[in-house]
C-alpha cells in the first residue's frame, strides 16, 4: 500500500496521517497532518500546502475544508492536503520560525544537517518530489499585511515553468505575478520544486482574518486547477486577458508609528501617488509611501492603524 508520510493512498477513499520532519527538545517527534483523497481512477497528485509562513491561516482552514467537502467518487487521481507545513511557527502565530529564526519559504531546498528549519525544507522538498506532478502553495499577506486575490509564477525557460503558467490561466485570478529578473526573492519552495521537473503556482488571498470571501476563493482557485488537470468534472475558464506582472517593488517602513494606508489592495497606481503614511501617537506624519512606477498593482498593505516597526514590509506594488 503506498503510504505518504503514515498516511496510506486507498483508492476512493480519503485518509488522515502525519509527515515526521522533525523531533522537540524532549525528543518527541515533530509531525505535520497530512490529507490524502485519493479517487478509483488514475490521475496526477496535486499537493496542497498552507502555512508555511505560520501566521497565514486561510490556507489551513481552506485546505481542512476542501477535503471534507471534496468528492471521491468524482475524483481521478489523488489530492495530497498539508493544512500547515510551519508547525512552530504556526504555534507561536509568527510568519518565522521560533526555533531558529529562519524564514521558511526563503531556505529552500534546504539542509539535511542543518537547522530545525532547514532539514523542514529538505524533507517537504523530498516529499513533493517523491509523490507529486503538481505543487499548489497557499499563502496570504498574514497578520501584518492584507492582499487581494491573485497567483505568483516563477519564470524559467523550462517545461515546468510552461506548465505552470498554463495552469495559472485556468485558475481564475486576473492577475499573474510572473516572477524573474532582480527583485525576485530566492529560496522558495516553488523555485526548488520547479527545479525538480514540478509544475507550480502560489496562491495569495487575504490577511488578518479569514473571512468566507478568502475561503471561496482559495477552494474555487484549487477546483479550478482540479478541473483544468482532468481531475474533477466541471467546466474548464481559461482566463485571456488577465494583467501580468513581472518585477516586484518591496516597501519597507524607516519610521515606526502606525500605518494609514491612502488606498486599497488591488488598486493601480502610478508614479508618486501616495499608497498610505505612518503617523506617530500625536497624529504627526512621519513618512508618506509613494508608488515609485507607473501602472503598478498594489498587491499588499498593511492593515489600517496597525503598529509598525521601522524596517517591516509595509508595501509591495508589482510592474
Amino acid at each position: 500500500m503506498k503510504t505518504i508520510g503514515t498516511a496510506e493512498v486507498i483508492p476512493g477513499g480519503k485518509t488522515k496521517g502525519f509527515l515526521k520532519v522533525g523531533s522537540d527538545t524532549d525528543g518527541s517527534p515533530i509531525q505535520i497532518p497530512v490529507l490524502v483523497a485519493a479517487g478509483k481512477q488514475e490521475g496526477p497528485t496535486v499537493w496542497v500546502q498552507g502555512g508555511i509562513h505560520g501566521d497565514e491561516y486561510g490556507g489551513t482552514a481552506s485546505i481542512i475544508r476542501l477535503f471534507q467537502e471534496l468528492n471521491v467518487e468524482e475524483l481521478k487521481g489523488t489530492v495530497v492536503g498539508v493544512p500547515v507545513v510551519n508547525l512552530p511557527s504556526y504555534k507561536a502565530r509568527y510568519r518565522t520560525s521560533p526555533i531558529d529564526g529562519a524564514n521558511l519559504n526563503r531556505i529552500f531546498p534546504g539542509d539535511p544537517n542543518g537547522t530545525y528549519s532547514q532539514r523542514l525544507a529538505h524533507t517537504l522538498l523530498e516529499n513533493i518530489t517523491e509523490h507529486a506532478d503538481y505543487l499548489l502553495d497557499l499563502h496570504s499577506g498574514g497578520i501584518g499585511l492584507h492582499v487581494p486575490y491573485f497567483l505568483i509564477c516563477r519564470f524559467a525557460e523550462t517545461e515546468a515553468s510552461e506548465k505552470s503558467m498554463w495552469l495559472a490561466e485556468r485558475m481564475g485570478s486576473n492577475v499573474i505575478w510572473r516572477v524573474e529578473g532582480e527583485n525576485s526573492t530566492t529560496g522558495v519552495v516553488t523555485d526548488a520544486v520547479m527545479n525538480n521537473g514540478i509544475p507550480a503556482v502560489t496562491i495569495e488571498v487575504g490577511g488578518g482574518n479569514v473571512t468566507e470571501e478568502h475561503e471561496h476563493q482559495y477552494k474555487e482557485s484549487v477546483l479550478s486547477a482540479l478541473r483544468a488537470l482532468e481531475m474533477i468534472p466541471g467546466e474548464v475558464t481559461v482566463t485571456k486577458d488577465y494583467a501580468l506582472y513581472k518585477e516586484g517593488d518591496f516597501i519597507f517602513a524607516g519610521h515606526g508609528g502606525l500605518f494609514v494606508p491612502a488606498c486599497k489592495v488591488g488598486s493601480i497606481l502610478n508614479k508618486g501617488d501616495l499608497i498610505g503614511s505612518i503617523i506617530n501617537l500625536h497624529g504627526d506624519v512621519l513618512e508618506e509611501i509613494r508608488c515609485s512606477a507607473d501602472n503598478a498593482f498594489l498587491a499588499a498593505t498593511g492593515h489600517r492603524y496597525w503598529p509598525t516597526h521601522p524596517g517591516q514590509l509595509i508595501v509591495e506594488t508589482y510592474k
